[in-house]
């Protein structure tokens, strides 16, 4: 027979650091190229779909990272280590996207130069 007497207590969970963590992980996942494991990974990172992934993943891992931060410490919720990994990886994500992108264009920019003048 069950007490009905006994409460079970149930530690709050913090929702915005299982975002940001999931988040952080999806960046961290593409951004690798861990994704494809065919010869077209060599070409993903120069594409603007890549670009925009990693991006987003990486943006919401900060902005959820810092939400969760802020949520553990005003209500002693858990998971404000997690999100600081997040907001870390999301950063080094977003600036790892941003300099292949620069990469990118500046290759394609130099072959376009290459070949504009040999005509």
């Amino acid at each position: 027979m069950v007490d009905m007497g006994e409460e079970v207590r149930v530690q709050p969970e913090n929702r915005a650091a299982t975002i940001s963590f999931g988040a952080a992980l999806m960046a961290a996942i593409v951004a690798s190229g861990s994704m494809w494991a065919t010869a077209a990974s060599v070409y993903m990172p120069a594409t603007f779909g890549w670009f925009v992934l990693v991006e987003l993943s990486a943006w919401t891992a900060i902005i959820s990272g810092h939400v969760a931060r802020r949520r553990a410490k005003r209500q002693g919720l858990p998971g404000r280590w997690w999100a600081l990994a997040s907001i870390v990886t999301g950063w080094v994500c977003s600036l790892y996207a941003g300099l292949v992108m620069l990469v990118a264009v500046g290759v394609f920019a130099g072959f376009a130069l290459l070949f504009g003048a040999l005509h």
